[in-house]
C-alpha cells in the first residue's frame, strides 16, 4: 500500500524493516520472478565476461522481455514490442551510453553529477531513460514505467522501477519538504537544477510529467533515504542495510526501498 499524504523520510527509514516483512508475506511470486531475473542477470554477465557483453546476447534480451512480462509489462494497455526488435533495441543501448561506466557507479556514496567517461552519471542516465521510455522502444506506447523498469534491468544497483499505482503514489506523497538528495541540494546532486515538479502524481494528467528529471530525482531520494538510515543506525555500512531483505538476489538499494514504500 502506498506511503500516506506528507511521509517523511525518518517514517520511511522507521518502518523499512516491517514495511519489507510485510511486501515478502504478500507478493511471494514477484520475489520469485525477481530472483529468477536477477540470478539470470549475474550468471550471464559472468559467463560473458561483463555487463556490455551480456547485453549483446539473446538471452540477455530473452530474459529481460520475460521478467517484464512476468512484472504484467504485457499485460495492460500497451503491449511490448515484439521479442527481435526488443533484442535490437536493448543492443543499441550499447551505442548510446557508457555501459560499463554506469555498472560502476555506486549510488551510496556518489552524487549523479561525477564524471561518466566524457559526460556525467547523471547525462548518461538521462539519455538511457529517453530511449527506453521513446513509444516503440520496448513497449507500443512508451513511458515513464516501461522507462524505469528497462534500466532497472540493465542497472538494478542505482535505477528505481516507477509504476502508475504503487511507488509513483508514494512518490508523490513524500513531504514537499523531504524530497530532496543527500546534501539537500538538487544542483549539487545533479550537477543542474531540475524542472518542474519533481514528485509529480503517476495518476491522471499528472503522469505526463514525469519524465527524465523526475526518474533522476528519484534516485536522488532513494539515496536520500539511504543515507538517513545509515545515520540513524550508527552507519553500520551497505551489507547490514541489504541484509534488511534476505530474500535471495533481491538485495539492492533501489529495490529494498521499493519494498519499503510499496
Amino acid at each position: 500500500m502506498p506511503v500516506e499524504e506528507d511521509t517523511t523520510t525518518k517514517k520511511i527509514v522507521d518502518q523499512i524493516a516491517l514495511n519489507i516483512r510485510n511486501y515478502n508475506l504478500v507478493n511471494k511470486r514477484y520475489n520469485l520472478d525477481y530472483h529468477h531475473f536477477i540470478s539470470s542477470r549475474s550468471k550471464g554477465i559472468k559467463k560473458e565476461n561483463g555487463l556490455s557483453n551480456w547485453l549483446k546476447t539473446s538471452e540477455a534480451s530473452k530474459s529481460i522481455f520475460r521478467f517484464l512480462s512476468n512484472f504484467n509489462m504485457n499485460a495492460r494497455a500497451s503491449k511490448l514490442v515484439e521479442v527481435t526488435t526488443f533484442h535490437l533495441n536493448i543492443q543499441r543501448i550499447l551505442g548510446i551510453i557508457d555501459v560499463d561506466c554506469l555498472g560502476c557507479f555506486d549510488m551510496s556514496v556518489s552524487k549523479l553529477s561525477i564524471p561518466c567517461g566524457t559526460s556525467t552519471v547523471a547525462n548518461e542516465l538521462k539519455t538511457l531513460f529517453n530511449y527506453c521510455a521513446s513509444p516503440g522502444k520496448f513497449s507500443n506506447s512508451g513511458g515513464f514505467v516501461i522507462g524505469s523498469k528497462v534500466a532497472h534491468c540493465i542497472f538494478p544497483h542505482m535505477c528505481p522501477m516507477i509504476d502508475a499505482h504503487h511507488i509513483g503514489i508514494s512518490l508523490n506523497r513524500i513531504h514537499a519538504d523531504d524530497y530532496f538528495p543527500p546534501g539537500n541540494v538538487w544542483a549539487d546532486y545533479l550537477g543542474y537544477s531540475p524542472n518542474g515538479k519533481l514528485n509529480p502524481s503517476t495518476q491522471g494528467a499528472g503522469r505526463n510529467s514525469w519524465k527524465d528529471d523526475q526518474f533522476l530525482c528519484s534516485i536522488g531520494f532513494y539515496a536520500r533515504v539511504y543515507q538517513q538510515w545509515q545515520e540513524h543506525n550508527g552507519n553500520p555500512g551497505i551489507d547490514t542495510f541489504l541484509k534488511l531483505d534476505m530474500v535471495d538476489h533481491c538485495s539492492c538499494i533501489p529495490r529494498i526501498i521499493e519494498k519499503a514504500m510499496w
